[in-house]
């Protein structure tokens, strides 16, 4: 992910300053914070004064200030402009008030073969549609670190659960333009990507953020032996994504991996394993999350899935959230993605459209 930063022109400097700036090939924000006072007094034959500015309004623009409000005004914020993107679960969108909401960060977590991934393909859909639809009507930048991310069943899901919309070649190479996807060698390397992200998100108009998985990461560069420098690196990494999940009022989803309690267990005889537990009800006893207690404070909602393939079910568990109390529900996976067991579109109507969209097979199996 380069650091291009943002236009010029959205910086809120003055036209004629755009133009001496660009005749210089100086064209980014990012470009313009390379540059010190003085290397633009060179460049530009302007007054110090002048340099100063310049660097402070494109700042000032970058920068979000922290702001004292009241709990109406955010209510009323939140009112005129709801950010909330669906996942496809009737029941959980209506526990946490239209979906997963923006500004937080939301942890799945689970074993192996649990749909984690697949929750996170159906998300990153959600977030692409249209508002009327349950989306965020914007891009989303989909973090994949176990090669789990595929393109066609992006596009089975898109197909099986909105046939009408997607239907046409130029209809689904917008939707999967929408979903720009970086993958992640190393946990260094995420960190090393997060300076630039408030530019990746201005730039490309990102309104959802996704990582799958970081459990992985972490434990693959670190080992046990260097516990406390893990902690402080994803301690830094959960911090920055929790800031800009908040500035740019932004869901941010997350892939965990749950661990046995004897292996998961902090502090004195395993007192920090509450902030860790991913059982709600049913489907995972003796579990814990990883990553550990610090991790486990940053996350605002933690949702634990299991996933048995040869029955075809599974069971999906709202762990921790502030907008909602504990729920669980039953689930099961089908071409258009993971649906709730009892909803009337929960997955065996979308096998019998098949038919339905034979006609237009040449056209949507184009990948």
């Amino acid at each position: 992910m380069a650091a291009a930063g943002c236009s010029l022109k959205r910086c809120g400097l003055e036209e004629k300053t755009v133009f001496l700036l660009e005749s210089k090939k100086i064209r980014s924000s990012y470009d313009v914070l390379r540059l010190t006072p003085i290397d633009l007094v060179q460049l530009l034959d302007v007054p110090l004064a002048a340099a100063r500015d310049i660097i402070r309004t494109v700042s000032s623009r970058l920068a979000r200030k922290a702001e004292r409000t009241t709990a109406l005004h955010m209510k009323e914020a939140e009112l005129k402009d709801p950010r909330s993107v669906k996942t496809g679960f009737e029941t959980l969108d209506k526990a946490l008030k239209g979906g997963l909401r923006a500004g937080t960060v939301t942890e799945l977590v689970g074993p192996p073969g649990s749909c984690k991934s697949q929750f996170c393909i159906q998300v990153a859909l959600f977030a692409t549609l249209p508002r009327n639809l349950g989306g965020l009507d914007g891009k989303v930048l989909y973090f994949d670190a176990e090669n789990h991310f595929r393109a066609e069943r992006l596009v089975q899901m898109a197909q099986a659960r909105f046939p009408e919309r997607y239907l046409t070649l130029p209809l689904l190479k917008k939707l999967l333009r929408r979903v720009l996807v970086a993958p992640l060698p190393t946990l260094s390397h995420l960190e090393s990507l997060l300076p630039n992200l408030e530019k990746a998100i201005l730039e490309h108009d990102v309104r959802g953020i996704v990582i799958d998985n970081i459990a992985l990461l972490a434990k693959t560069e670190y080992p046990p032996a260097e516990t406390v420098k893990r902690q402080g690196v994803l301690g830094e990494v959960a911090s920055h994504l929790k800031r800009v999940a908040c500035a740019y009022r932004i869901p941010v989803v997350i892939v965990n991996q749950a661990t046995s309690v004897r292996e998961g267990s902090y502090g004195a005889n395993g007192s920090d394993i509450g902030v860790m537990r991913v059982k709600a009800r049913q489907g995972m006893d003796d579990c814990s999350a990883a990553l550990g207690p610090k991790w486990a404070h940053y996350i605002n909602t933690r949702i634990s899935l299991v996933y048995k393939g040869a029955e075809g079910a599974g069971v999906l568990n709202l762990v921790k959230s502030p907008f909602a109390p504990e729920m669980t529900l039953a689930f099961t996976s089908a071409k258009g993605g993971l649906y709730e067991v009892g909803d009337e579109f929960d997955g065996r109507a979308v096998e019998g459209r098949g038919a339905e969209l034979e006609r237009h097979r040449g056209v949507l199996q184009y990948l």
